[in-house]
């Protein structure tokens, strides 16, 4: 009975480090996933923002 016992345990146990090794492994995923979106996003906005200053900042078209 006790080998049992010891059998479900060890059992439940791996699941359970399993079930850790994922939730890092996703944590991991989707951290980084994020980063690279918020990275993206930053530049976007960067490059907006120079556009548009240099687009304002620029003689004016003397075409009239």
């Amino acid at each position: 009975m006790a080998t049992r016992t010891r059998s479900a345990l060890a059992t439940v146990v791996g699941w359970v480090l399993v079930a850790v090794v994922v939730l890092l492994a996703l944590r991991f995923v989707i951290g980084t996933v994020a980063w690279v979106v918020r990275s993206s996003l930053a530049i976007i906005v960067i490059v907006g923002l120079a556009w548009l200053w240099l687009s304002l900042k620029s003689p004016p078209d003397d075409d009239e």
